[in-house]
């Protein structure tokens, strides 16, 4: 795959705890192994004298003998893998054998290769191989190799201590030195140039390319203004397409509208022309090289619909291709000055700006300086450089011979390429095999860090799992900037990106690659018996009904991923003996009907995604899970199917701490005709059921029919790693609810009376981090617990109590609020007057002397009253007297009109979007829309009595002016505003709308 010394290093790696491990015992092999290992040390103390002379001196006889090793050492790999193998085959066989016939089988096969036949294969290759080494070894001397001072093993300790340092760099790009060019392009996109001759107002779709060699920053500049609150306000549409080599006409029109279908030009012209058409839009074309004159003008003459001002930016390396995409003056992208360049490399460096001894100092200007103003050199150099404290070292990079052929793009290659080299052979391994993503592609690091281990590029610790071990990988790669952009998404996956040097580095260093990826059919996984050395099977998407018997026969299987296999039904029986399998995804397999019996064997399991409980004793069953040491995220359906037996001994979960994502559901999925006589048996089940929170960041629960909430939501935990902590300021340990909890999301428990039992919340509360809840018909649960104050998006769906929603109301940090189907129940008003009693308070702030009204929703931005079919009023006339009530205490002349005023106004103030939908019942007067200001978005659909006939006009005034204030865009209601005419001149009508009324709703 790699380079030769990466691989021989790899061998080494995996080979040297093996035979401590005994191996060499188990086969009966210790000689001939040690020998073998002994022959593979004595050829890797040479390599790095040999990767000198290949890359850097270009030397015929040394490539030649690096390209023979690397064969062989494959036939090294191929025999590991054939003993690994036999050696898992019979620890299957042992551990599956009756109590009965344990003893005779392990008297039958007590040894891999216990047929004459294949021992003496074995053996015969291991001697092949021996020789061949040999003969290697014996030709490294007329290359005149020597042997390093200090071997490789130095460099892979160096790995391991570096660790004791933290480097603190932000994920989000900095950009030195180019506010200028980034405020000039601004100001061209928004023509806002004083520069006649960059004007473009007389172009309808305008083109800008932005020049510069690899390293330079396009990329960067481009996201960095595309991102921009200006330019994000001034266009109507925004686009990104990373184009890259290939330049593919329909590819870039499926990015820009969202399309992965196989269609027609023709049709995919008429879709964007209709999702573009008149409108001013943005799109950012970035690494573009074609020079088809031909086929950028058919591309552009399909994106040339839009209104004026519609812009496309692009980025490539190559002048030829702005001179064709350009209709303005393209804009070269100058080098960073030597400041520049230097604050860029010292950030990296020394430690994001902690500087070191006065000799780095210096020495460390000379190297910025020889960087030519390229960032991506700086800051590679940088990172590099920031993990060594040799002097010599510093000293190397700067006299190095390199800088003399460092004039132009094309000679970026050897900067990069001396970090590279600076890696350890690990380190190395693990880069290059990055090369089989394409260029932009989002790398997953899980994924990523599974492929490692399925290739044996992950030397095996006895301290640390393999996957941490990985994860430090993943972690220096991207501080010593071989990888970017790291982030995490909404399901906490962290990704990265590869620069576009990066990517043709790694695969100038890699050459071949084996993995295995089966879409659409199994047929390929009917024989498993020539896949018995696969390590990683992903057959996500394919709608395979059941996996055939045969893929048990993968021992050496680390990873299975089965994600979106809609159709699957069941798994094989045997899914014990892949005692190898470390990772098993199963998202999205809503037919599984169970876990198959034995699951609690496979004692290496990390992640199990999805865990079915079955109805008969064959089938998998909960207790299985006490077993494993899993982690990650679980979901477990069908708990109701829990056996009395279980119930009765107890389900311990509470060692599962590592779990972050919780998803536990009672429903039967499969069996709809469940009955809802059973809540005492769910308490009994949550009375024994242990599950640890400690952990957890987010937790969903469905269908749990108990009236109070299952024992182990009432445990506390210290609270100590909380980032949003709210409760002290001092760093004693605080003992709380779910000390991580981001996310609840609870559904049909049509029982629950609380979320928490209020006697179980410590001094210091619960849910400290909880920032977003969802409820779905939980019609009896009462107020949410106090001092939620991280609480920022609540969700309620179906019937719910004047409790929650007065508790709701009152949530200090709340600035989303979504309220759908509340009209399933005969529930006319919203907030009623019980209401009041929570609205004012004597501690609030007075008012002209008197009582204040207290400021509801006081934090709110995101109001959506979506499908509450019988939903009159958002406040009842009781509430409404008893606010007079409360402001004629200090005002007798105070009129009941003005106290509705100041609390609505206090409700609307901070809104910033606000929805109603398809609530044909409900009215709401002018002044409860109070003041509305901040609004950014409206949309008013389906409530044909929204206003009284009295407050018509004055209704319609506020939207006209609401209208013209947000624009079209942000603007979407289904009322009448002006004439016919006016009506089709400014396309406010719904055409697909029914409703009718007396303000021309329809």
């Amino acid at each position: 795959m790699a380079d030769p010394a990466t691989i021989i290093s790899g061998l080494l790696s995996n080979l040297v705890p093996l035979i401590k491990d005994e191996f060499k015992l188990i086969y009966g092999f210790d000689e001939e192994v040690e020998k073998l290992l002994g022959t593979l040390s004595a050829i890797n103390a040479a390599l790095e004298d040999a990767e000198i002379k290949n890359v850097w001196k270009k030397d015929k006889p040394t490539e030649d003998w690096l390209q023979k090793l690397k064969r062989v050492a494959y036939e090294v790999r191929d025999i590991m893998d054939e003993c690994t193998f036999e050696d898992l085959r019979l620890q299957v066989k042992r551990r599956n054998a009756s109590s009965s016939t344990r003893i005779q089988v392990t008297n039958c096969i007590s040894l891999p290769f216990s047929n004459a036949w294949s021992r003496r294969e074995i053996g015969f290759k291991i001697k092949d191989v021996q020789e061949k080494l040999e003969q290697i070894y014996s030709e490294r001397k007329n290359l005149q190799l020597r042997e390093p001072i200090h071997d490789s093993k130095i460099k892979e300790d160096k790995f391991t201590s570096s660790w004791c340092e933290t480097m603190s760099l932000s994920s989000s790009p900095v950009l030195y030195g180019r506010d200028k060019e980034k405020k000039h392009i601004i100001d061209i996109l928004l023509n806002n140039t004083s520069t006649s001759t960059l004007s473009v107002a007389t172009e309808q779709l305008s083109v800008l390319p932005i020049v510069g060699i690899g390293g330079l920053g396009k990329t960067t500049l481009a996201q960095m203004v595309y991102n921009n609150h200006e330019v994000s306000k001034h266009f109507d549409l925004r686009f990104w397409v990373c184009v890259s080599d290939e330049f593919d006409i329909e590819l870039v029109i499926k990015a820009i509208i969202g399309a992965n279908n196989e269609t027609s030009l023709e049709k995919l012209k008429d879709s964007i022309q209709y999702k573009l058409g008149g409108k001013k839009y943005l799109i950012v074309l970035d690494d573009v090289w074609n020079e088809n004159v031909y086929a950028w003008d058919q591309l552009r003459s399909i994106l040339d619909c839009g209104a004026n001002g519609a812009f496309v930016l692009t980025t490539t390396r190559k002048r030829s291709v702005a001179e064709i995409m350009k209709t303005i003056p393209y804009f070269e992208l100058p080098s960073l000055s030597d400041e520049d360049c230097w604050l860029l490399f010292k950030k990296r460096a020394f430690d994001d700006g902690k500087l070191k001894h006065p000799i780095f100092i210096n020495i460390g200007k000379q190297i910025s300086n020889k960087c030519k103003g390229v960032p991506l050199v700086a800051k590679t150099l940088g990172s590099q450089l920031g993990f060594c404290d040799d002097e010599k070292e510093w000293h190397r990079i700067r006299d190095s011979d390199i800088w003399e052929i460092f004039e132009n793009e094309e000679d970026l290659m050897p900067i990069l390429r001396l970090s590279y080299y600076d890696l350890s052979y690990q380190l190395r391994r693990c880069f290059a095999f990055c090369a089989i993503f394409s260029k932009d592609t989002l790398i997953k690091k899980d994924k990523l860090i599974q492929l490692w281990m399925a290739h044996g590029l992950i030397a095996p610790s006895i301290k640390q799992d393999v996957e941490d071990v990985g994860n430090r990988i993943w972690k220096e790669l991207y501080w010593r900037s071989f990888f970017q952009d790291e982030k995490e998404n909404k399901d906490r996956v962290y990704t990265c990106m590869m620069h576009d040097l990066m990517h043709d580095l790694a695969q100038s260093v890699m050459q071949e690659c084996h993995t295995m990826n089966v879409k659409r059919s199994s047929d390929s996984l009917g024989h498993g018996t020539h896949l018995k050395h696969l390590r990683y099977l992903d057959i996500s998407g394919s709608w395979i009904k059941t996996l055939p018997n045969s893929i048990c026969n993968l021992f050496n299987l680390q990873t299975l991923k089965l994600n979106q296999c809609y159709a699957l039904k069941s798994l094989p029986k045997n899914m014990k003996n892949l005692i190898n399998l470390r990772h098993f995804y199963l998202d999205g397999c809503y037919l599984l009907k169970y876990m198959p019996r034995g699951m609690g064997e496979l004692k290496h399991l990390k992640t199990l995604s999805l865990f079915v409980i079955g109805k008969e004793e064959r089938h998998g069953q909960l207790d299985e899970l006490e077993e494993l040491d899993i982690g990650g995220s679980l979901k477990i359906e069908n708990l109701g199917r829990v056996s009395d037996a279980s119930i009765a001994r107890g389900i311990s979960m509470a060692k599962k701490s590592s779990i972050t994502n919780l998803e536990l559901n009672w429903l039967d999925r499969l069996d709809w005709g469940y009955t809802y006589d059973d809540a005492d048996r769910h308490e009994k089940m949550g009375e024994a059921l242990e599950v640890s929170t400690e952990r957890l960041k987010k937790l969903r629960m469905s269908g749990y029919k108990g009236v109070n909430p299952p024992k182990w939501v009432g445990k506390s935990y210290p609270s100590i790693g909380s980032s949003n902590n709210s409760y002290s300021d001092d760093s004693e340990m605080m003992i709380v609810l779910f000390p991580l909890l981001e996310e609840l999301d609870i559904r049909e428990m049509k029982n629950l009376r609380e979320l928490v039992s209020p006697s179980t919340i410590p001094s210091f509360g619960a849910f400290p981090n909880l920032c977003k809840l969802e409820i779905f018909y939980c019609p009896k649960l009462g107020a949410l617990p106090p001092h939620l104050k991280a609480l920022k998006d609540v969700s309620v769906s179906g019937e719910c109590s004047d409790e929650l929603l007065y508790s709701i109301s009152n949530l200090s940090a709340l600035t989303h609020f979504s309220l759908v189907w509340c009209g399933l129940n005969e529930r006319s008003v919203l907030f009623g007057a019980g209401y009041m009693a929570l609205m004012f308070d004597d501690d609030e702030i007075q008012l002209g002397g008197g009582r204040g009204v207290r400021s509801t929703f006081q934090s709110l931005q995101s109001l959506h009253i979506l499908e509450c079919w019988k939903l009159r009023r958002l406040f009842d006339s009781g509430m409404i007297m008893e606010e007079e009530k409360q402001q004629k205490h200090h005002d007798h002349d105070h009129h009941l009109q003005a106290g509705q005023t100041e609390r609505t106004r206090d409700l609307m103030n901070s809104l910033t979007k606000l929805e109603i939908r398809d609530c044909p019942e409900l009215m709401i007067s002018v002044e409860e829309f109070g003041n509305l200001n901040s609004l950014q978005g409206l949309s008013i659909m389906g409530c044909p009595k929204l206003v009284s006939s009295e407050e018509a006009d004055d209704f319609k005034a506020l939207l006209r002016s609401l209208r013209a204030r947000l624009g079209s865009k942000n603007f979407d209601v289904d009322i009448e505003l002006e004439k016919e005419k006016e009506k089709e001149e400014h396309s406010v009508w719904s055409p697909s709308s029914k409703f009718g009324g007396e303000f021309g709703i329809y």
